[in-house]
């Protein structure tokens, strides 16, 4: 009995929704299913309205971004703007009373058309624009899937809807004068397939908007995905150029300490100066006049240009100079990046079946570039400190032979001094001349290559450095094309 009464319930509540006393599409009679009708075209009027609140916020400056955003945003907006009144025309229809058939009807067959025209090529520009703006056809394709589907219920819709009209029409002749049409003229003429059908026809084509609702939105979020990843590059581009900055600032800092080691380093292992070598014994020499032969000569081997001078123009030129091997590393970067950036972008704009995946994939990829080139930056400025430590081992022996040429020069003078004889003293000193020349000869020259040599290895430094910074770009350019090539490749066949 319970059972019985829930059943008699039920039908009674249905009986009461499709037979609710109402004026109904376009005649003063009431028509079962009009009420279904007018809900099914307020949701059908929701999911339109929903095709065109899709917004994206870009703010990275990539223009590719904000044209495809622009048109998919106009692709929504146009949607609404020509759909949301058959919406609005239908929920109307369900509630209609006012005998003016031909224009109710027409007006709606018109809203039909002017939807189904919109989509079989009212959009071709700004569509070709985002195929030609992504790259790819995917977002096409599946605009055209949409479409597709959603014009074959907007034919399924006319028909219905012409149907309606018709049998609305017979309904209204039968009648003729009377009005309200009586229920039984209603029920005749205007079978509840009819309505079933027009029904049918919304409710389909309101299955087929969220199909492009999506298209525009899953579209308009992969872009902010986008934008978020080229932000978060720009954002390590910059970074990661303070950190070249730092790194050259550190390796100049060290040019200086390795210029004072050299310098210190020569000048130790030259050993004391000629004048303080002779300092105890030189006014016994300068008595006897002969000396004066030799003292020119002796003062030119204690007089060798080894300033420091020398040795710190030369660093501080190289210092000076380190800079301008890479005078805008954010534009290097960028250069060597672009292709790449752009096609890990485009893999996620298409919104193909891996997109997500492959964009997963690669765009990490292309981020750690950056770090990566960095770091090979590094190792250059530590392999050519590690180079120039070397300099000083070299300069120290150098140095070590130009304090050969005066190791005895002290004990030689002192066999002069002690000859009695003031003559055979001055011959004495006459003798050393010729040997003390070619020694003052040799040191000029041993010090000129000592200084010649850090001239020639500080400047094959400064160009080692840059083969390798310009190398290590070229590894970026270089890597970067093949995760272009690599992501490109992922898009069409997925993972591997």
């Amino acid at each position: 009995m319970r059972a019985f009464c829930f059943a008699l319930t039920i039908l009674c509540a249905v009986q009461s929704i499709l037979a609710y006393p109402r004026p109904d599409f376009a005649v003063n009679g009431v028509v079962s299913g009009s009420a279904t009708v007018k809900t099914a075209a307020i949701d059908l009027g929701v999911d339109i309205a929903d095709a065109g609140k899709g917004t994206v916020n870009l703010t990275s400056g990539y223009t590719v971004l904000s044209n495809l955003s622009t048109s998919l945003q106009f692709i929504g907006d146009e949607i609404v703007r020509v759909a949301a009144p058959l919406a609005s025309q239908l929920t109307n229809l369900s509630t209609d009373n006012s005998n003016t058939i031909e224009t109710t009807y027409a007006a709606i067959n018109t809203s039909i058309n002017q939807f189904d025209a919109l989509i079989s090529g009212g959009l071709n520009t700004t569509i070709a624009n985002i195929n030609n703006t992504a790259g790819t056809g995917y977002i096409v394709k599946q605009f055209a899937d949409a479409f597709k589907n959603t014009k074959l219920t907007l034919s399924e819709l006319i028909k219905a809807v012409d149907q309606l009209k018709s049998d609305v029409g017979k309904a209204r002749k039968a009648a003729g004068t009377t009005n309200p049409i009586p229920s039984a003229i209603i029920r005749a003429n205007i079978p509840a397939k009819t309505v079933n059908n027009v029904i049918t026809a919304i409710r389909n084509l309101r299955a087929r908007i969220p199909l492009i609702t999506y298209v525009i939105d899953s579209s308009l979020d992969n872009l902010h995905l986008v934008d978020l990843f080229v932000i978060a590059l720009k954002d390590e581009v910059v970074r990661s150029v303070g950190l070249y900055q730092t790194s050259y600032q550190a390796f100049q800092a060290n040019l200086v300490v390795e210029s004072d080691i050299a310098y210190t380093q020569f000048v130790t292992h030259v050993g004391p100066t000629v004048s303080s070598i002779i300092a105890p014994i030189y006014n016994d020499m300068y008595r006897n006049t002969n000396f004066g032969f030799l003292f020119p000569v002796i003062n030119r081997l204690g007089t060798v240009n080894y300033s420091a001078n020398a040795f710190n123009t030369t660093f501080n030129n190289y210092k000076q100079n380190v800079p301008s091997l890479i005078t805008n590393l954010t534009t290097s970067l960028s250069s060597s990046l672009c292709n790449s950036l752009q096609t890990v972008s485009k893999v996620q704009i298409a919104n193909a079946g891996y997109s997500d995946f492959c964009f997963s994939k690669y765009s990490p990829r292309v981020f750690s570039q950056v770090q990566l080139t960095i770091d090979a930056f590094d190792v250059c400025f530590e392999k050519e400190l590690a180079r120039l430590m070397n300099l000083s081992t070299i300069l120290l022996r150098i140095a070590t032979q130009i304090s050969y040429n005066r190791a005895d020069l002290f004990s030689n003078l002192q066999v002069c001094i002690a000859i009695v004889d003031s003559t055979a003293e001055g011959a004495c000193y006459q003798k050393l001349v010729p040997y003390y020349t070619v020694l003052a000869d040799k040191d000029t020259a041993h010090a000129t290559t000592a200084i010649n040599l850090v001239n020639a290895e500080t400047k094959a430094s400064y160009n080692r450095l840059g083969a390798c910074l310009y190398s290590s770009l070229s590894v970026t350019a270089v890597s970067a094309t093949d995760i272009s090539n690599e992501a490109t490749t992922c898009l069409d066949v997925g993972p591997q």
